[in-house]
């Protein structure tokens, strides 16, 4: 097994720059809405995109009755361990309530568990500091789930489960109810999904038993029950078949609902920091995550480390049903390796309709990673930068890795500022994946020094199917990229604005970049691929589809109209049509904030 996928489902610097009392619903929270009715007018096609509605529905909920303030002269001088402290004030406080830590240096030697729907907040990531120093067996320093789960049955669906459907129709619904959060899952239709041979973070590595591996699933919540056909709250982001055996299937006791971290300051994980775990409308606002040590200073960013270090995911979010990531830094582990040892944020499990908007993701491996997701989900206007890895610092890692486990799909990534927005192969494929306004320049920040191959803004391996790259702004300006390279030559390794098809061998962790598809296939990942409005630094122009001539860019394909938190800045932050084309992105300005 390739390390990558050893982080399983199983079984599975400071922030001054923020403000220090930001709590719930401050920080420019922006509530998710319907799909703008501008998407309707084709700029995409209707069977390559869902309705993105993504987050808690209103945005954070704002909590300000206080249940426990944890006393930051007894435990807060950072020697004293106040582990069973602070999880005593979690334990005894009530749903809807806040335990709060003052300014203060918190020690932890064991994990933390938010096991319901309450607050844990700080007085912002600058003042209240967690550090931890845990046994190595130790896997996050912050549980927000109900503890590992067990399944019971899955159950069968009846028929056929279109796309935007918003009921499965199954055998018996007799051990369902009303608010479920539950998963629908099928075996692998082959016509699309490519799995590799890595069968994590779906059926058969968690769930009940089932035979073949089931990459395409969405988690889901019961709206109502009408005899033997569930109603939902979301609709169906891709169609199940019946030919495939969809399954239905819920994890047995509670999920735990409306838990938030927030405010504070986080090191010393030894295998995540944080976990979202099987838990709806959760939430991480405002939070530094941080996986520097002393011997951080040596690296290639040149900054001091002052941490206790992080190896695994910042924020691994499993299972989950409209979980929120937002305004917040996750930056350094304490070694930049592949393998999973080094990731910002990674979705995974048939996460579904979930927000990661407005953060820094920095210096990792792979900053944010899609793994076995379950459509809807969005990552929008985040700063995502210096992808590398310390084994190779001439390659170019991805910053936004759309797809590192099959079968994510029907994902929007929306507003960023990050270098290269890939797909890979390497553990399965995906599709139906929406690219949207982003500014992608294919030169790292610091990084790029050391980066000699593999350099691109957009980089879709071989059997990404029916993917979306629409209004963005692709390479900078002297990059000295080519447009396209899809086959080998010129040379698997030439600096372009898009590289299509390569790692046509991939599967198992064989990387096998250098072996690209038949370009002339109509399988091809070039050939599904649609481009529409956007521009790039190798032809000096904004580029078409020719079948299209709808060329009125929407502002926004989840939100109605510009977020509070971009203040004064232009909206949209990206546009190929304007002068200029790329704004002031509220997270990269925070970042150079801090490198002042």
């Amino acid at each position: 097994m390739h390390p990558s996928c050893s982080i399983r489902l199983r079984v599975l610097a400071s922030l001054a720059f923020l403000s220090a009392a930001c709590t719930s619903g401050a920080c420019g929270t922006s509530a998710p809405v319907k799909s703008p009715t501008a998407v309707a007018g084709d700029i995409i096609p209707a069977d390559r995109r869902t309705a993105w509605n993504p987050g808690i529905p209103g945005g954070i909920p704002s909590r300000t009755t206080i249940c426990a303030t944890v006393d930051a002269a007894a435990y807060g001088d950072g020697s004293t361990d106040a582990t069973a402290a602070i999880q005593s004030a979690i334990d005894g406080c009530p749903e809807g309530q806040v335990v709060l830590l003052p300014a203060g240096t918190y020690r932890l030697t064991s994990n933390l568990e938010i096991k319901k729907g309450i607050v844990l907040r700080g007085a912002g990531p600058a003042l209240t500091r967690l550090r931890a120093t845990l046994p190595p067996s130790s896997v996050a320093v912050i549980y927000l789930w109900s503890g590992w789960p067990t399944y019971g049955s899955a159950v069968k669906v009846t028929a056929d489960v279109p796309k935007d459907a918003t009921s499965i129709p199954v055998a018996d619904a007799s051990t369902f109810a009303l608010g479920d959060i539950i998963q629908i899952d099928q075996l692998d239709d082959t016509s699309y999904v490519y799995d590799g041979d890595c069968p994590w973070f779906k059926r058969p590595d968690y769930g009940p038993p089932t035979t073949g591996h089931r990459s395409q699933g969405q988690t889901v919540e019961i709206a109502s029950i009408a005899g033997n056909t569930l109603n939902l709250t979301t609709p169906i982001h891709l169609g199940f078949k019946l030919a495939f055996a969809p399954q239905v299937f819920k994890p047995t006791g509670r999920v735990t609902r409306y838990a938030g971290l927030e405010g504070v300051y986080l090191t010393g994980g030894r295998n995540n920091q944080i976990t979202m775990l099987g838990c709806a409308y959760c939430w991480v606002a405002n939070v530094e995550s941080d996986g520097t040590t002393p011997a951080s200073a040596t690296a290639p960013d040149g900054v001091a480390g002052l941490g206790n270090g992080m190896k695994g995911t910042h924020v691994q979010i499993d299972a989950s049903f409209r979980a929120v990531v937002r305004d917040s830094y996750f930056h350094h582990a304490t070694n930049v390796i592949q393998g999973g040892g080094a990731y910002g944020i990674s979705l995974s499990s048939h996460t579904s309709d979930s927000l990661v908007e407005n953060n820094i993701i920095y210096y990792l491996n792979k900053p944010l990673t899609m793994r076995a997701t379950g459509g809807g989900n969005v990552v929008a206007y985040n700063y995502i930068d210096d992808a590398w890895t310390s084994a190779d610092g001439a390659l170019q890692e991805t910053t936004i890795d759309m797809g590192h486990a099959s079968f994510p799909f029907m994902e929007l990534v929306e507003g960023n500022q990050a270098p290269q927005i890939a797909t890979d192969t390497v553990w399965g494929n995906s599709g139906w994946m929406t690219v949207f306004r982003n500014f992608a320049s294919s030169q790292q920040e610091r990084t790029a020094a050391h980066e000699t191959y593999q350099i691109a803004a957009i980089a879709f391996e071989a059997k990404a199917r029916f993917m979306n790259v629409v209004g963005n702004v692709l390479g900078a300006p002297g990059a000295g990229l080519v447009y396209e390279v899809n086959s080998n030559p010129p040379g698997p390794d030439q600096k372009t604005v898009y590289r299509l098809g390569h790692g046509q061998n991939a599967g198992g962790g064989g990387d096998d970049i250098g072996t690209y598809e038949d370009p002339k296939s109509s399988s091809a990942t070039a050939n599904q691929l649609y481009r529409h409005g956007n521009y790039d630094y190798a032809t000096g122009s904004v580029i078409w589809d020719s079948t299209n001539s709808n060329h009125s860019l929407p502002e926004s394909l989840y939100l109605p109209g510009k977020p509070a938190f971009f203040g004064s800045e232009p909206w949209p932050f990206v546009d190929p049509t304007r002068t200029p084309m790329v704004g002031v992105l509220p997270a990269k300005k925070r970042f150079d904030a801090l490198r002042r």
